[in-house]
C-alpha cells in the first residue's frame, strides 16, 4: 500500500515539474472547476458532439497544447459537447458538464467548434470561432486566447478607473471607452452605470453607447441632414458608428428622392463613408453605390417629377454650356404637368465653389410659362455646374419642362 502511494505520489510530482507554474488547469465539471476558479474565470473548449469528429479534434488537441494552457493563465478550462439533437439524454450529459455555464444563444453570430470565455459569475464575454479559429495553428490560438484576456484586463481598469473618478464627465467617458475594447463584449450593468454617473446624459456619452441612427417620422429631409452632419462632425462616434449613419442615410435619400434628385447626396455620403474605413465592408460598397444608386442629371434633360427631390434640397445639374466670363441667362419653360415649378435659388458651381448665384424664388407656371435666372461669372468657369434649390413639395411634382442656358 506504501509503495502504491510512492509512486502516485512520484507520478504527481512528475506530472506539476512538466506542467508551467502558471498554465491553466482542465477540470472534467463545472462542479469542479468551480472550487478553483479565480478572477480570470472559465475558457470552455466546446465541440460538436458527434455530428463534427474534426471539430471535437480541434477542441481536444487544443486544450491540451501548452502554448494555449499557458496562455490562459489561471482560467479554468472545460471541455463540454454541444449535440446537434438536445434529447434529454444529451442535455443531462452537458449539463453534467456545463453546470451554471450556458451556451451561447441559439441565435448567436456563432459557430461550432468554439472557444467561449465566461467571467467568474459566468457571464459569457468573447469567443474564439469561425475562420478565426479553425484556420489557426495552436500557437495562433494561444495568441488569440492572450488577446482575449488582456482585453478583459484592460476593460476592468478602465471600469475601475471610472468607479475611482470624481467627475460624472469622466466616469461616463471611462465607461464609453470600457464598451469599445476590441475583441469582447461591454462590461455587465453598462447602461445602468452610464445612466448613474451623468443622470442626464448632459455630456453625451450614453447617447453614443445607444447610437442608432434612422429617419424620424415625418421628419423634413433637411432635418434629417442636419442630424446625419451632427454625428459626422461628433468625435465620440466611431468611425463604424459614422458609416451606419451614412448608409442608413444613403438608403433614405434613395427612397425618398430618388436616384437623379438624390444623386448628389448619395454620393456626397458614399464618399465620406468610404473615407471614414476603405477596407470595411462599407467602406467597399460606397463605389458600388455610386456606380449604381445615382444617375447624373444633366444638361438637356430639362426637369421632370425625378429630378426634383421633393423639399428645398438642392440639386446639381452637370455639363452646363458655361465657360467663359460673362452673364448667362438660365430659363426655365414648363412644357406639361398639373403642378407649377417652384424654384427657389440657381447657383452657378466651379466644382465645389459657387461663383454665380440669383437667389430670386421664381415660379414656372401656365399663367407664366418661362421665367429667367441670370448668372454673372467674371472669370473662366473649369467644371461647370448648375445647383437648383426646387421648392415643389413631395405631393406637387407633377411638372416638366425645358432648361436653356444663353449668353448674354
Amino acid at each position: 500500500m506504501l509503495k502504491k502511494s510512492i509512486v502516485t505520489l512520484s507520478f504527481a510530482l512528475l506530472a506539476s515539474h512538466c506542467m508551467p507554474a502558471n498554465a491553466a488547469m482542465q477540470y472534467p465539471t463545472y462542479e469542479q472547476a468551480q472550487q478553483h476558479v479565480t478572477d480570470t474565470g472559465y475558457i470552455v473548449f466546446i465541440y460538436p458532439a458527434g455530428w463534427d469528429k474534426y471539430g471535437e479534434k480541434l477542441c481536444k488537441k487544443l486544450i491540451a497544447t501548452e502554448a494555449v494552457k499557458t496562455a490562459a493563465g489561471d482560467a479554468a478550462l472545460l471541455m463540454a459537447p454541444i449535440y446537434q439533437i438536445r434529447d434529454e439524454k444529451n442535455n443531462a450529459t452537458a449539463k453534467n458538464v456545463m453546470g451554471a455555464l450556458s451556451y451561447p444563444g441559439d441565435m448567436a453570430d456563432i459557430s461550432y467548434p468554439a472557444i467561449v470565455f465566461y467571467e467568474k459569475g459566468g457571464r459569457q464575454y468573447a469567443t474564439i470561432h469561425g475562420r478565426e479559429l479553425m484556420r489557426a495553428t495552436p500557437e495562433q490560438v494561444a495568441t488569440l486566447v492572450k488577446k482575449r484576456l488582456a482585453a478583459k484586463k484592460k476593460q476592468e481598469e478602465l471600469l475601475s478607473k471610472s468607479r475611482a473618478a470624481t467627475s460624472p464627465r469622466e466616469k461616463a467617458k471611462l465607461l464609453l471607452e470600457s464598451s469599445r475594447v476590441s475583441g469582447i463584449a461591454w462590461p455587465g450593468g453598462l447602461r445602468e452605470a452610464m445612466q448613474a454617473a451623468d443622470p442626464g446624459d448632459k455630456y453625451g456619452y450614453l447617447g453614443v453607447l445607444n447610437f442608432g441612427f434612422s429617419p424620424k417620422q415625418g421628419e423634413a429631409m433637411q432635418d434629417f441632414l442636419n442630424r446625419l452632419d451632427a454625428v459626422l462632425a461628433n468625435k465620440l462616434y466611431t468611425p463604424r458608428q459614422k458609416q451606419c449613419a451614412c448608409a442608413a442615410a444613403i438608403g433614405h435619400i434613395r427612397r425618398s428622392m430618388g436616384t437623379i434628385a438624390g444623386g448628389t447626396l448619395i454620393t456626397k455620403y458614399a464618399k465620406i463613408m468610404h473615407k471614414l474605413d476603405p477596407n470595411s465592408t462599407l467602406g467597399v460598397s460606397a463605389p458600388v453605390v455610386m456606380r449604381d444608386w445615382v444617375k447624373q442629371y444633366r444638361y438637356g434633360q430639362g426637369w421632370s417629377p425625378d429630378c426634383i427631390p421633393g423639399n428645398a434640397v438642392p440639386v446639381l445639374m452637370h455639363n452646363v454650356p458655361i465657360k467663359n466670363p460673362g452673364t448667362y441667362a438660365v430659363t426655365f419653360k414648363i412644357t406639361t404637368g398639373r403642378d407649377a415649378l417652384q424654384v427657389q435659388k440657381i447657383r452657378l458651381m466651379d466644382g465645389s465653389r459657387c461663383v454665380a448665384e440669383d437667389t430670386t424664388p421664381r415660379a414656372i407656371t401656365w399663367s407664366a410659362t418661362t421665367q429667367t435666372f441670370t448668372l454673372t461669372t467674371k472669370k473662366a468657369v473649369k467644371d461647370a455646374a448648375l445647383e437648383i434649390t426646387f421648392g415643389n413639395d413631395g405631393q406637387h411634382k407633377s411638372t416638366w419642362g425645358d432648361i436653356t442656358v444663353t449668353a448674354q
